[in-house]
């Protein structure tokens, strides 16, 4: 087991890091698609990853092997190594929108007579040196990263909440037809890698009676949270929603008291922000981890960086930026092409490969590379936990 996790860290970056790129722009692109009903496709691609966790929580109960092993097991180390790649890739794609995002949110909120691409720059820098890091790195910001996501937008939820007409929600589906919600569900598909990335997780953290109930109830709180939000994003503009992009941090402008203090709700944006980016640079360590299983590198040495996971992150980080240097001014053209074209390739990764882990266990079955011994349902050579 590498780079090992604690059950709770798990839990915390399947509860924040999954809900906090989708607050940003996909309310808006939801709403253009289903109006009033914007909560309907992000409910039916939430019930499927869902399942997608809970099929890859519930194997960890059954095997502390991680992915990549279990696919080495079965179809032999070269299968292995090139998943490695093909997850890498599918990582570093999976950071391409968000970081446009990411660019627009800081121009557009916190330096608006800054160029754009002078203000997101100091990102890459950050994101070098976190990508180096280990996942265990990943679960230790997570753990700050919650709790400061949590309280935010509680208080965001509560400035919020006093100004929302739910009545503009209703009635349910009074103009919107089924291929409208296909059609949103498809195009926000970028925004759920989270099956994948409790893929990434599996084998990193020592499993324990219950484990998998923890982490699905975690990341099911997670989207209901985002769901809640939708609600009250439509609630709170209507018709507007659609126009209303960085979502986060308009929620609370009708807040009467802001026009006496003045935007201190900004105060959250910000400590959503730094989790938005923690978020970003979560993909870039799991491409990283994954260049390195590919490699058969160390990702760490101890509490440091190993040199192939430094190069790792220093390559990635290179092609992101040379991809936002490339398309700067085309944020609605990349974005077009991941909701018309790409869509598929995240249905691949964080929809159809997680229940597969099923398949992979089976595949392996007992004897020398056993999972289960005995049909106890126990582990071989696994100390009992608690």
């Amino acid at each position: 087991m590498t780079d090992q996790l604690c059950t709770r860290q798990v839990c915390f970056i399947m509860a924040a890091y999954t809900a906090a790129g989708k607050l940003l722009m996909m309310p808006a692109e939801l709403s253009y698609y289903c109006g009033g009903d914007l909560w309907l496709p992000a409910l039916i691609v939430y019930v499927l990853q869902v399942a997608a966790v809970w099929a890859v929580a519930f194997a960890c109960s059954k095997t502390d092997k991680t992915f990549f092993a279990l696919i080495e097991g079965v179809l032999g180390k070269a299968a292995s190594k090139v998943l490695c790649w093909l997850f890498a890739l599918f990582f570093a794609l999976a950071a391409v929108l968000p970081m446009f995002s990411q660019k627009l949110f800081v121009q557009a909120i916190f330096y608006d007579t800054i160029p754009a691409l002078i203000t997101f720059l100091p990102f890459f820098v950050f994101s070098v040196y976190a990508g180096a890091k280990g996942l265990k790195n990943a679960g230790r910001v997570a753990d700050i990263a919650l709790p400061l996501m949590g309280i935010s937008l509680i208080v965001l939820f509560a400035m919020s909440v006093g100004e929302a007409n739910v009545g503009w929600l209703l009635p349910v589906l009074r103009t919107t037809s089924a291929s409208s919600v296909f059609s949103g569900a498809r195009f926000s598909l970028y925004n759920f890698t989270d099956g994948a990335m409790m893929l990434m997780l599996m084998g990193r953290f020592r499993y324990k009676k219950g484990d998998s109930l923890k982490i699905t109830l975690s990341y099911a709180l997670s989207a209901l949270v985002v769901l809640l939000f939708l609600v009250l994003f439509y609630s709170i503009f209507s018709v507007l929603s659609p126009d209303q992009y960085f979502a986060i941090s308009k929620m609370a402008i009708f807040f009467s008291a802001l026009s006496i203090v003045g935007r201190v709700d900004l105060i959250a944006v910000y400590a959503v922000e730094i989790c938005m980016l923690f978020a970003l640079a979560f993909y870039i360590q799991l491409s990283v981890t994954c260049v390195c299983g590919a490699l058969g590198k160390e990702q760490s040495k101890g509490r440091s960086a190993s040199p192939a996971s430094a190069v790792a992150s220093v390559a990635i980080n290179a092609v992101l930026l040379a991809v936002l240097i490339a398309f700067n001014n085309s944020y609605l053209v990349v974005q077009e092409a991941f909701g018309r074209f790409l869509w598929i390739v995240f249905v691949l990764f964080a929809f159809v490969l997680p229940p597969l882990v099923w398949a992979l266990k089976r595949g392996m079955g007992g004897g020398a590379n056993g999972k289960v011994s005995g049909g106890t349902g126990k582990k071989a050579g696994r100390p009992p936990s608690g």
